[in-house]
């Protein structure tokens, strides 16, 4: 399969350099000797020094104006395509990257929690740890300290970084994902609650969504978006499944919800609430 390698800097240099030759079509056709000498004016008709010399550029400027509008339109309309295009491709990488970024914050809490429980283990067996020969090897085991450190990963094209907290018992309480790509921002903020969760998060265009959902012991729950464009849209879930796995969200009223399940804002796209590690859809267990 060939590779698709999309440049962003070249589909927005050309949205730029398209809305630029349209900003140059009217001061082209009514601002400058052209349109002086095509207004039918008094001073046309001096310059040119005919009458129906004056009237026939007038014509052709109406004429050319009319062609030149049409190019102007047609400027400006292929230049948000290339923009449009560049900026879904540029949506779609950030995405990845939030994707990535949960993926990547999950897999290190897991791994700290790991180190806890051979820490906590070592310690309740130290006697074992001590005097000559081969000694077991969790005594080789440090102190990865009483809460999940930070995670912080460079890309090639900006940043991830996480951060989580856990209760005494190792339940996330909350998480915090900011992914910087290519100069734009996402940041999710989840505090947990039990099962139930609040999302804060925003995107990169600017926009926020504002997300509660109440999750029942049998995973069964409902949940409202509130976007800062003023929609709010409100979701049902039945309980779990026989394979312990909660069903998608349901749209039960409100504003309809836009995109397909790809779109960042549909409560069913992972990246949209990253959970708490390992635990898509809210169910906030200890990390083990």
């Amino acid at each position: 399969m060939p590779e698709i390698k999309i440049d962003y800097d070249v589909l927005n240099a050309a949205k730029r350099d398209l809305e630029a030759l349209a900003g140059e079509i009217d001061p082209l056709i009514n601002k400058g000797v052209f349109g002086r000498l095509g207004s039918g004016s008094g001073e046309a008709e001096a310059i040119l020094g005919h009458e129906g010399v004056a009237s026939a550029m007038s014509l052709f400027h109406t004429n050319a104006s009319g062609t030149m509008k049409r190019a102007d339109k047609g400027l400006k309309e292929l230049a948000g395509a290339f923009g449009g295009v560049g900026e879904a491709f540029r949506e779609f990488d950030r995405e990845l990257g939030a994707e990535m970024g949960v993926m990547s914050a999950n897999l290190h809490v897991q791994n700290w929690r790991q180190q806890k429980d051979l820490w906590d283990y070592k310690q309740s067996h130290l006697k074992e740890c001590e005097g000559p020969g081969k000694l077991p090897d969790f005594c080789s085991a440090t102190n990865p300290g009483d809460t999940p450190p930070d995670f912080h990963v460079d890309t090639p094209n900006g940043s991830i970084d996480s951060h989580v907290e856990v209760d005494k018992d190792g339940h996330v309480i909350k998480e915090v994902t900011t992914v910087k790509y290519d100069g734009s921002e996402y940041t999710s903020t989840t505090n947990y609650n039990g099962p139930s969760y609040t999302t804060d998060t925003t995107y990169p265009d600017g926009s926020t969504s504002h997300t509660v959902a109440n999750i029942n012991g049998d995973g069964s729950g409902s949940m409202t978006v509130t976007g800062s464009d003023g929609s709010h849209t409100e979701y049902t879930r039945g309980p779990k499944g026989a394979d312990g796995k909660a069903p998608e969200w349901t749209w039960s009223g409100g504003d309809k919800p836009g995109g397909g399940p790809d779109d960042p804002k549909n409560p069913n796209n992972p990246d949209t609430h990253p959970q708490s590690p390992g635990t898509h859809g809210g169910t906030n267990p200890k990390i083990a």
